[in-house]
């Protein structure tokens, strides 16, 4: 079923709600929606390899980790654009006050989201996505290349992200800044790519 979203249309968050289909995948730009390409066997498997890591560590706090289909908004309001809400699909997303989950979706910023690049995506992971969540105030934000099995990771610190520590397979161990708990080998997440 074709969406009657026009990406080269701005939209209200409302707007973009209404439209877009619940089957669908597609994240709103400040008014400008974006949709999203299937997934590669490979970055589905990084993503459930660190969903498992999270949620082993995470089972018995407050804390729930959540895949690729959260709808997560950010109502950034803008006067000089209008059309400036944000709404995306973290591939993970760690959401410890419950209070934001309603209506099917997350109102407000993750704990922590995590993003893993393909071709389609990485541009926008690297340079949008990581200034909604830092302006959203998401506390960790991890960018994942599966090629060079890689993971960046961002904390927020004073407002503005600051680039704590690069994980490669030199680097083996990844550590969370805000789930301290959270530590495993960087070959358990992208092992299976050999």
């Amino acid at each position: 079923m074709m969406s009657q979203l026009d990406k080269n249309k701005k939209y209200t968050l409302e707007e973009f709600l209404d439209y877009v289909k619940e089957e669908e995948r597609a994240e709103l730009y400040e008014g400008t929606p974006v949709f999203m390409a299937p997934a590669s066997y490979e970055h589905e498997g990084v993503i459930i390899n660190l969903g498992s890591e999270f949620n082993q560590v995470l089972k018995n706090s407050s804390c729930q980790v959540y895949g690729s289909n959260l709808q997560v908004i950010f109502p950034f309001k803008d006067e000089n654009k209008g059309k400036d809400d944000v709404t995306v699909m973290p591939d993970i997303s760690i959401v410890c006050d419950k209070s934001k989950l309603r209506n099917k979706r997350c109102y407000g910023a993750p704990d922590l989201v995590v993003e893993v690049l393909s071709p389609s995506t990485a541009r926008n992971d690297r340079l949008l996505k990581l200034n909604y969540y830092e302006k959203a105030g998401v506390r960790e934000y991890l960018i994942v290349d599966h090629q060079n099995r890689i993971i960046e990771k961002y904390v927020l610190k004073e407002g503005f992200y600051q680039s704590e520590d690069v994980y490669s397979i030199e680097n083996e161990t990844f550590t969370s800044t805000i789930f301290p708990d959270a530590t495993f080998a960087i070959d358990d997440i992208f092992g299976f790519l050999d």
